[in-house]
């Protein structure tokens, strides 16, 4: 009798027990796969499952996050030891895997407490991982001159030239016969790669040529993957390193450093409107994580690959660096036809693209005819930037943001910092716009942020080559625009290019100067274009042209080497007294008015369908203050009001902000920028 009730607490406290690591347990964990054990191939079908595939092995179910990690499995691991035991070069090869502290050469490292490790006599801390993963040489992709760009721009002329290797492989060339020996030493070794921010080396892994594939087909929720440290190289195999697929929306995380490099009319990362009409979302929670992207010959290095055009496509954190292969944008649309819609992108040969670029650090390096973001040769490119610091380069003949060689350009740019450049000097540039050589009418918004546009040879910083541009300025942009300095090409000799206008022309004229329309305040400058960048201006104002109240200003100043500078500004009420007790008056045009406090509202009311209230946001920070949350403005026939909190980031204190009411209608501008959606 004693033992069954012994028995029986024994089982009661097991049960207990199990059921208190239960409910402490976490939730379940995501399934990492290793790049190095295979092809991986994740598919979510329409109804949201998701199944994972790795090399051969069977397909299998995941409810979790997926993530795909560089290196192998530890099972796989386990079995390529199961031989025989471990012997002492797998340990050490175990114990060499872990953080180092990086030293001289022959030198020890200094004691941190993370390890003491003394390097090699004959090895340079860093030296393996620039063997290893060679970053592609900036050598320039030359076209001899009887494969000229400007009216043969058809695939045959644009593809003749011998000389016009794949970006990728050209990049190699050199170390090619050194590295297959190397390669074939060093299998499944793993390098380190030097840390420049600190002591401590992180590893990096040996590139493989096992591709990863998304097939997303779920339009009920979003899919994420996460990328972490993969390494993957099959420019050899005429392969994508990475392709994304389906109707459904995909977001793809990358943590740590992550490299693509894709085979002949491939992009290094894939995803083209023939076989993907869901939005792809490219991030990383890590601002410093990084995703270097290649494509091979006519493929862009994120977006479509030969003639493929690309769009839902955005960018939004990290370090991206991407880079088209001959006649590929950096990302957006293939080659040979293909268009793409991005926030940032590139395409291959005759690739559109069109790109949006919402935050991070994005470098993009068109091939030669394509942008550096948007078309690629002989595609359009539509572009918007919404954030970020965003670098543009193109070897030639193409916008560095818009369109391809023959392509338009339709580039809208609302905050950031934007620099579109030449990345050789061999060909006609165009900063941003159409290419140098298209015949379609391009437009170029800037509606913030601070942009730098140069062009090359005869090609303009602004400008829609021969089809000309429409430019709009607004929202406190800072434009600096510099055309090419013209001179000899193609057996002639050309003008220099407009900074915002048309193309130098044969003959030696230079491309003319057109205005923008400023639709809000802004800062325009215009280098003459034989200037070195190093130059200082010294600026003095030549006039003014002043205007009513809300409306634009306008001043124009000059330097005494020919650039001139032209500054929109909203003309502001004339300075108004503060009412007694501390009050904010701020101003109303068009009819008479009368204010006041009730509680934690300011009430502006005007006695007419048609006014318009005026103040800074220094006002609002005045009355802020005071114990106001909300501004509201009342005419005849409509009531809006204005959360303050929302306002005040919008600008500095002086930023003026216009608040219009005709009839029932209501706009609202904060430093010439439409900002009507906080009108309540």
């Amino acid at each position: 009798m004693r033992l069954r009730k012994n028995m029986k607490r024994a089982a009661a406290a097991a049960l207990a027990l199990s059921v208190a690591l239960s409910a402490a347990a976490p939730a379940a964990l995501a399934k990492e796969y290793y790049i190095d054990d295979g092809n991986i191939t994740v598919t979510v079908t329409e109804d949201g499952d998701t199944y994972v595939r790795v090399g051969n092995a069977q397909e299998e179910k995941d409810d979790t996050a997926v993530v795909i990690k560089g290196g192998k499995s530890s099972d796989k691991q386990t079995e390529n030891n199961s031989d025989g035991p471990a012997d002492e070069d797998t340990a050490d090869e175990a114990e060499k895997q872990k953080p180092v502290v990086d030293a001289e050469p022959g030198e020890p490292a200094e004691k941190t407490g993370t390890e003491l490790v003394v390097w090699p006599e004959n090895v340079n801390s860093g030296e393996a991982q620039k063997k290893d993963d060679p970053e592609p040489a900036e050598e320039e992709q030359k076209t001899p001159d009887t494969q000229k760009p400007e009216g043969k721009t058809d695939a045959a002329t644009l593809e003749a030239s011998t000389e016009q290797k794949p970006v990728e492989k050209a990049a190699e060339d050199d170390d090619d016969d050194k590295d297959d020996k190397d390669d074939k030493d060093d299998k499944d070794v793993m390098t380190y790669e030097a840390n420049i921010a600190g002591t401590v080396t992180k590893a990096v892994n040996k590139a493989v040529n096992n591709i990863i594939k998304i097939i997303n087909n779920c339009t009920q929720k979003d899919t994420t993957v996460t990328i972490k440290d993969v390494n993957i190289d099959v420019s050899e195999k005429g392969q994508s390193a990475m392709f994304v697929q389906g109707k459904g929306d995909t977001t793809l995380k990358f943590e740590g450093n992550n490299t693509l490099k894709s085979g002949q009319s491939c992009a290094g990362l894939e995803k083209d409107d023939e076989h993907s009409t869901g939005k792809l979302t490219i991030t990383a929670e890590d601002a410093s994580a990084s995703l270097k992207a290649y494509g091979g010959i006519r493929g862009a290095g994120i977006g479509g690959g030969e003639g493929q055009s690309t769009s839902n496509l955005e960018i939004a954190n990290g370090k991206i660096h991407a880079v088209g292969g001959l006649l590929g944008a950096g990302i957006g649309g293939g080659g040979f036809g293909g268009n793409g819609e991005v926030s940032i992108s590139g395409g291959g040969f005759g690739g559109n693209g069109e790109v949006s670029i919402s935050g991070g650090e994005v470098t993009a390096q068109g091939g030669n005819f394509a942008a550096g973001i948007g078309g690629g040769a002989q595609g359009s490119g539509k572009v918007t930037i919404k954030n970020g610091k965003v670098t543009a380069k193109t070897n030639g003949a193409a916008a560095a943001i818009g369109g391809g060689i023959g392509g338009s350009g339709d580039v809208t740019i609302l905050d950031g910092t934007v620099t579109a450049t030449k990345n050789y000097d061999s060909y006609p540039v165009t900063g941003i716009g159409g290419g140098p050589d298209s015949t379609k009418k391009s437009t170029v918004r800037i509606l913030g942020g601070v942009v730098d546009a140069v062009g090359n040879k005869y090609g303009s910083g602004i400008g829609g080559g021969k089809g000309g541009v429409e430019v709009e300025i607004g929202g406190g942009a800072q434009v600096t625009a510099k055309g090419g300095k013209g001179g000899a090409y193609d057996g002639d000799t050309y003008g220099a290019g407009a900074a915002i206008g048309t193309n130098g022309e044969k003959g030696g004229k230079a491309g003319k100067e057109q205005d923008v329309n400023a639709i809000g305040e802004g800062t325009v400058t215009r280098i003459n274009s034989q200037l070195p960048a190093e130059h200082k201006h010294e600026w003095t104002l030549v006039s003014s042209t002043p205007a009513a109240v809300g409306q634009l200003g306008e001043k124009v100043y000059e330097c005494s080497c020919g650039s001139t500078r032209t500054v929109y500004k909203f003309a502001l009420p004339a300075p108004v007294e503060e009412e007694q007790n501390g009050r904010v008056v701020l101003t109303v045009e068009g009819a008479a008015y009368e204010m006041h406090q009730e509680s934690a509202r300011y009430i502006v009311t005007a006695d007419s369908d048609t006014a318009t209230l005026f103040g800074c946001l220094g006002n609002l920070a005045e009355l802020k203050a005071q114990g106001v949350d909300t501004l509201v403005f009342r005419t005849k026939s409509r009531e809006t009001a204005l959360d303050i909190d929302t306002m005040l980031p919008l600008g500095a204190e002086d930023t003026l902000f216009t608040l219009t009411h005709s009839g029932s209608s209501a706009t609202l501008t904060v430093g010439g920028a439409d900002h009507s959606e906080l009108i309540h």
